[in-house]
């Protein structure tokens, strides 16, 4: 039967690339597997990072609570609000503040575009077995500084790459403007270049 690459799994394609023998769980003393799982959560944080269409939410809403507070989940790499929209928010210790208003309190709810981090597991297929390759070649080279074990996994990677572009184009409804959900299109003002805030 075949199963989805879980975090065990990708683990053992860390290790297997420098010639480690398999692990039967994640919680083990040996420190090559803590090493090798982290290097993992690098890897996933990093790729998630660049905002995909499996974790892009837009006009997601956040909702203050009753001291007019927005409490940030932990999970949120990066939001934003709408550029025309008179508020201009950060996350800074765990809630939204708004850098114009200098304030933490929000009388209504705000719609923003969100992006979020997920575990390994919640990942898409392509995903898994890209962060599980990329994070072998990593480390390769960081663990024993082998060159040649880094080089043979560069064509791995490339190919797993290339998977998950191929599931970004098919998941991501994208068209010739390159816009997603519908949205209008917006041309580029040379008058926005300009401003300096």
């Amino acid at each position: 039967m075949v199963t989805k690459l879980t975090k065990l799994a990708a683990v053992n394609i860390v290790l297997s690339n420098i010639g480690q023998s398999p692990v039967t769980r994640l919680d083990n003393d040996n420190p090559m597997v803590n090493m090798a799982g982290s290097v993992i959560d690098e890897v996933s944080s990093s790729i998630q990072s660049e905002g995909w269409s499996f974790n892009t939410e837009r006009d997601y809403p956040f909702v203050p609570d009753t001291k007019k507070k927005i409490a940030i989940p932990d999970n949120v790499i990066q939001l934003d609000t709408d550029p025309l929209s008179n508020v201009e928010v950060i996350i800074r210790n765990g809630y939204l503040y708004d850098k114009r208003a200098h304030t933490y309190e929000f009388d209504q709810a705000l719609d923003m575009d969100v992006l979020w981090l997920f575990e390994f597991e919640e990942l898409p297929v392509a995903f898994r077995q890209y962060i599980a390759v990329r994070a072998a070649n990593l480390f390769a080279g960081r663990s024993i500084g082998s060159a040649e074990a880094a080089k043979f996994g560069e064509r791995e990677e490339a190919q797993a790459r290339a998977a998950i572009i191929e599931y970004e184009t098919s998941q991501g409804d994208y068209n010739m403007l390159g816009t997603v959900d519908n949205r209008n299109y917006r041309t580029y003002r040379p008058s926005f270049a300009s401003i300096r805030y």
